[in-house]
């Protein structure tokens, strides 16, 4: 029985750890385009953009003249994880808005409105400004597990912008802690009674 009380002292004592590793993830810039090169103009084939626990900084540009440069990227959210937002953090541009997409799965069937879950315009009012959640109004709030494409593109002029992909783990159910500290209740009662 005093194994078992070791093994899950050890299980524990490693949760713990990546659970500190993750409330402590920093904000890190995962695509940077004047770093990486171009996001992908092709909605077939979108960009795939590896996410990390924390904030996760995107930074592109995109133009509309003389040649239309559309950005389209993939993320993946793992098992156990949620994106909560997808906060515009910069945004500059020649004219007043750009576009800003949405759906899931890794491509766009088209480039037209319907093979978006949502959209929303950014930059100017009435579209959304700096420091707004676009997942609010593309997702509808937060998204759990699965593959999420985007696609941003200026209206008229040109655009750079920073877009910050929160992510996180998802809370344990409220009855795990107390199942767990019943574990560690049996696992001390057994060592207890071997020592008598």
């Amino acid at each position: 029985m005093n194994r078992l009380v070791r093994t899950m002292f050890r299980t524990f004592s490693g949760m713990a750890f990546c659970g500190l590793i993750a409330f402590n993830a920093q904000a890190a810039t995962v695509y940077d385009e004047a770093v990486h090169g171009d996001l992908s103009n092709n909605n077939l084939s979108p960009t795939s953009v590896g996410l990390g626990l924390g904030e996760n900084l995107i930074l592109g540009s995109t133009v509309h003249e003389p040649s239309l440069d559309r950005d389209f990227f993939t993320i993946t959210i793992g098992a156990g994880q949620a994106l909560n937002a997808i906060v515009l953090s910069s945004y500059t541009t020649t004219d007043d808005q750009s576009f800003f997409g949405m759906t899931s799965g890794t491509g766009f069937a088209n480039l037209g409105l319907s093979s978006l879950s949502g959209w929303a315009l950014i930059g100017a009012q009435p579209g959304l400004s700096v420091g707004d959640n676009l997942l609010d109004f593309v997702a509808g709030g937060p998204v759990g597990p699965g593959a999420y494409s985007f696609w941003h593109q200026e209206t008229a002029g040109s655009t750079t912008y920073t877009l910050d992909y929160q992510v996180s783990t998802v809370p344990l159910p409220a009855a795990l802690p107390l199942f767990l500290s019943g574990l560690l209740g049996m696992g001390a009662m057994a060592r207890k009674t071997k020592w008598m």
